[in-house]
């Protein structure tokens, strides 16, 4: 059995019913969970409160009444946070896991593992605005420079890693399959569409719905459309959950008949894999997440915007070719466990600690 490491992870947020959050909290939650469940002692530095069902602890991050602000949250995720990481008391911890903001990291007199969720240049590219653009190419120099002078930066995907070549290890997200997985019975009697994000910036759900309006509801008129995220405008066969647990997800998951994202730039792209293990194809726009999950269409379907309404509406109408993605989706999704995922974490671990082990049991 690996002997149990101390470790404090940073995230400003994770998952809390009810509240809109992103994938990075999402997964930041997933790890600690995962760690703390092969028997590590993991605390959690953040803004939020313990999820109910969390094994790990968690420790309060300071300024969090200055980072809920507007201002506040611009400023410091990408800038004032590479000084707010740096305030907790680590002292008792073998590593710190960082979820953004390492760029004085050597400072803390730790090992730190720095993890890269995506690329802040694929964020840049795919900004709606100038200034969104201008800060995140500023952040893009600053994961440059903590990839290039630290020894323990992840990448979560293939395509992150080639925005950044200074990364050292590569360590693709995981779907617990104890959650996410195939139930049939639960498939909607109508057709039905699900999707995961905001209604703007680079996720797009307002292309989707109207898409939805425009073309599928007329095609389909008993069609639905869930969208998570925050709500949005009444519409006749839309609905919106916002801050949902995993196993609420994995159930939308499972009873809908396609999961649709339109993002114009994903780091990796869980949602195609959730939805995939839960035996639900998946219809995207071309992004470089969606590329290395879906590997160039193969195991889903990547339309051009022109198309992306009418393509979601054949396959509605096409159950033959929605059972055969389902399959070539389960086969996918089991090449992204969760256990291979704490697999890589834990060994990178162990070689910034200079802890040795024995064989460690999977999750």
């Amino acid at each position: 059995m690996r002997k149990p490491l101390r470790l404090a992870i940073v995230s400003y947020g994770l998952p809390v019913v009810g509240q809109k959050r992103g994938g990075i909290e999402r997964a930041a939650h997933t790890l600690a969970e995962g760690l703390a469940r092969r028997g590590h002692q993991v605390a959690v530095f953040t803004h939020d409160p313990r999820p109910d069902d969390a094994t790990y602890m968690v420790r309060c991050l300071p300024w969090k009444s200055f980072v809920s602000t507007w201002l506040g949250r611009r400023v410091t995720m990408g800038y004032l946070g590479n000084i707010l990481n740096l305030l907790p008391d680590y002292r008792g911890f073998d590593a710190v896991v960082m979820n953004g903001d390492s760029l004085f990291a050597p400072l803390i007199g730790r090992p730190v593992l720095r993890i890269l969720h995506g690329s802040a240049l694929g964020e840049a590219r795919s900004a709606t605005s100038i200034l969104r653009a201008a800060l995140q190419t500023g952040v893009y120099v600053q994961e440059l420079l903590s990839a290039l002078f630290q020894r323990g930066v992840v990448a979560g995907s293939e395509n992150s890693k080639r925005f950044n070549p200074f990364a050292q290890h590569v360590v693709p997200y995981g779907v617990d399959d104890a959650i996410f997985h195939p139930r049939s019975s639960a498939r909607s009697p109508e057709p039905s569409i699900v999707f995961v994000g905001s209604m703007d910036g680079r996720k797009r759900g307002q292309f989707l719905l109207d898409g939805f309006l425009g073309k599928i509801r007329r095609r389909h008129p008993s069609c639905t459309l869930t969208i998570v995220g925050a709500n949005g405008p009444a519409h006749p066969g839309v609905s919106y959950l916002t801050g949902i647990a995993d196993a609420q997800l994995a159930a939308l998951y499972q009873r809908s008949w396609v999961y649709a994202s339109p993002s114009t730039y994903e780091g990796f792209g869980l949602p195609y894999l959730e939805a995939m293990a839960c035996g639900t194809p998946v219809v995207a726009t071309a992004n470089p997440g969606s590329a290395e999950v879906l590997e160039g269409g193969d195991y889903g379907l990547m339309p051009p915007d022109s198309s992306f309404a009418s393509t979601l509406s054949d396959l509605l109408a096409d159950e033959g070719r929605r059972a055969a993605m389902q399959t070539a989706g389960l086969k996918r999704a089991q090449e992204y466990s969760l256990s291979r995922m704490l697999d890589g974490y834990e060994q990178i671990l162990v070689e910034l600690t200079g802890v040795h082990a024995d064989a460690v049991a999977s999750v």
